[in-house]
C-alpha cells in the first residue's frame, strides 16, 4: 500500500441517499484502509461483491481508475491516492460537524443572536454581563428593534419584545416581566402644562407616540401625537428634549427621574402596565445556551424585586 495516510476506523455513517458520490467516497475509505476487499467486508459487514461494485459505480462517476487489481489485492494509482486523501478531509469535515452540533446540543456554547427594544439595551446588557461570567464560552450579537418576530430569516436565537405574537409552529412567545410604565416630560414642560393631574388636564397635543401596541396610542389624548417614532428611545430622547410628554417604562426613566431631568406628569392618571416578552425559535430550535438565559433573567429579576419591573413565574416548559 506504500505510504499512504493512515486512518483509525470510524463509526461514522453515510446513509444511503441519492448522493451517492459521498456514500461510495465512504466505502473507498474503508476498502482503502482495511488494504484487501476482503478485510474491508469483514469489518464493514458488507459483502465483497457490493464493496467491489460500489468502487466501480465511484470510478464511472469520477471517470477516473482508482486502483490498480491483481490477484494479491491492490495498489492506489496517482488519482486514487490524491481523492483517497481528498475523501478523508471531507470525512474529517462531516465529523468536525457532528462534533460541533452535539456540542451546540450538550453546551452552553457558540454565538447567540439577540434583538431587543433599545431603551432595553442597558439593561438588558447587565444580565448578559453577568451571563457570561457563568458560561465565558457564550457570544452574543445584540442588535435593536422594538418588535421582531422573523426569528427564522434573521437566524435569531432569542427576541425580546413589547408586543406578543401567536404562538405558532415558528416562534414560542413567553411572557418575561411586567414592566410599569409612567408618563414624563422635563419639569420645564409639566410647568407650562400648569402641572396636570390627568391628561384630560391638556387642551393641546403634547404627546409623545409609539406605533407599539398598549402605549401612549392606548391613552385617552387631547389630541393627535405631535410626534410618533417606532423606538421608545427615540421617545425618551424627545422627552429629555422638552419636546412633549411620552409614556414610558419606568426603569427606562429612572435616572431621569433621579436627576431632575425628568419627572412624573399626570400623577392621576391610569397608565397600564407593558408586558415583556422572550421569543424564540419553536422548541426544536431554541439551544441549552437560549433557555439558560432567559432563566437567568427569570432569576435576576425575581433576585433584585425592583417595583418597576415584576418577574413573571415560568409556567411553561423551555424546552
Amino acid at each position: 500500500m506504500g505510504n499512504r495516510p493512515s486512518r483509525s476506523n470510524t463509526a461514522f455513517h453515510i446513509q444511503q441517499t441519492s448522493a451517492a458520490p459521498l456514500e461510495h467516497l465512504y466505502w473507498f475509505i474503508q476498502v482503502v484502509e482495511a488494504g484487501s476487499l476482503s478485510a474491508a467486508a469483514r469489518r464493514t459487514g458488507v459483502g465483497k461483491s457490493s464493496l467491489s461494485r460500489r468502487l466501480m459505480q465511484l470510478e464511472r462517476r469520477l471517470n477516473v481508475q482508482l486502483l490498480n487489481r491483481n490477484t494479491r489485492g491492490f495498489v492506489l494509482t496517482t488519482i486514487g491516492e490524491q481523492i483517497y486523501r481528498h475523501a478523508l478531509d471531507m470525512l474529517a469535515a462531516a465529523e468536525a460537524a457532528e462534533r460541533y452540533a452535539q456540542e451546540a446540543s450538550d453546551s452552553h456554547t457558540g454565538l447567540l443572536r439577540i434583538v431587543a427594544p433599545s431603551i432595553l439595551h442597558r439593561w438588558l446588557l447587565n444580565r448578559l454581563s453577568a451571563f457570561t461570567m457563568a458560561h465565558p464560552r457564550v457570544q452574543f450579537e445584540l442588535s435593536a428593534a422594538d418588535t421582531c418576530t422573523e426569528l427564522i430569516p434573521r437566524r435569531l436565537d432569542l427576541s425580546l419584545s413589547l408586543e406578543s405574537p401567536r404562538d405558532s409552529s415558528e416562534i414560542v412567545s413567553r411572557p418575561l416581566a411586567l414592566l410599569d410604565n409612567v408618563i414624563v416630560g422635563t419639569p420645564a414642560l409639566v410647568r407650562n402644562l400648569k402641572h396636570p393631574r390627568s391628561l384630560s388636564e391638556i387642551a393641546e397635543p403634547i404627546l409623545l407616540s409609539s406605533s407599539l401596541k398598549s402605549r401612549c396610542a392606548a391613552l385617552p389624548r387631547p389630541g393627535p401625537p405631535i410626534l410618533s417614532a417606532d423606538s421608545l428611545l427615540t421617545l425618551l430622547e424627545a422627552a429629555r428634549a422638552g419636546y412633549g410628554l411620552a409614556c414610558l417604562p419606568h426603569f427606562a426613566c429612572i435616572d431621569d427621574l433621579h436627576s431632575g431631568a425628568l419627572q412624573i406628569a399626570c400623577p392621576d392618571e391610569t397608565v397600564e402596565p407593558s408586558m415583556l416578552y422572550a421569543l424564540t425559535p419553536s422548541h426544536r430550535g431554541i439551544t441549552p445556551a437560549v433557555r439558560s438565559l432567559i432563566q437567568h433573567i427569570r432569576a435576576e429579576l425575581a433576585m433584585r424585586n425592583e417595583e418597576w419591573i415584576g418577574a413573571i413565574p415560568d409556567t411553561r416548559t423551555c424546552a
